[in-house]
Order: C-alpha cells, then sequence, then structure tokens
C-alpha cells in the first residue's frame, strides 16, 4: 500500500469511528431516540445534601446544604435518573417526574440511611 492510499484508508477509519462514537453518544442523550423530562424532587423541612444524576451523566451531583424544597429538571434521553439524601430529617420525600408523571416517590430511608429515588428509562 502507497503512502496516499494508507492515509486515506486511515483517514477513513478515524472518520468512521469519530462518526460511531458521535451517534453512540448522541443516542444518550435522546437526540437519535425519545427524549424525557425529567424532574428530580426533594422536599421536607429544613435543608440536606442532595447527590443526582440524570441519564447520560457520567458521574453524579452534589448539591450541599440545600434548602428544601429542591428540584432539578432537564431533558434527557434513556438511562438511569437517580436522587438520593444521607440521613434525612424526619418529613422528607423524594420524587422523579418523567414527562410529568410520577415515576418513583420515597419517604423512608434504607438502612444504610439513605433516601433514594430512581427511575430507569428505556428506548
Amino acid at each position: 500500500m502507497t503512502f496516499p492510499a494508507f492515509r486515506t484508508y486511515v483517514t477513513s477509519l478515524l472518520t468512521a469511528g469519530s462518526l460511531t462514537a458521535a451517534a453512540v453518544s448522541l443516542t444518550g442523550c435522546g437526540l437519535l431516540g425519545p427524549s424525557y423530562d425529567v424532574k428530580l424532587e426533594v422536599a421536607g423541612p429544613g435543608s440536606a445534601d442532595i447527590v443526582y444524576s440524570f441519564s447520560g451523566d457520567n458521574s453524579g451531583k452534589t448539591a450541599v446544604g440545600q434548602k428544601l424544597p429542591w428540584t432539578k429538571a432537564q431533558n434527557v434521553g434513556f438511562g438511569f435518573n437517580e436522587v438520593s439524601v444521607n440521613h434525612p430529617e424526619p418529613g422528607t420525600t423524594c420524587r422523579i417526574y418523567v414527562d410529568d408523571k410520577l415515576k418513583d416517590e420515597q419517604t423512608k430511608p434504607d438502612a444504610k440511611g439513605y433516601l433514594s429515588c430512581y427511575a430507569s428509562l428505556k428506548r
């Protein structure tokens, strides 16, 4: 294979790889599939440290010392959505709405002291 032909071959491979990676990442954002309006909510007395993630997030985010009620909304593609509070005060509730429909609501912490709500969105 001569040098110009090799360069064309490598360029084609890189272009195909880039297009494939872009398509996969856009699909998770809802650009190449369905999208959903997701709202995370924590209600209750006082304030809380809240950990949350939307579909497509590589890692969760933390909102420290948030006055309640707290909400965060985002338009997302398929994937996993979560909101949790560590050692919530009595009366604290978490909720996840998808397209204005309640998908999960929790009022009691688990054995480790986390109050968590989850919603997995599928294609």
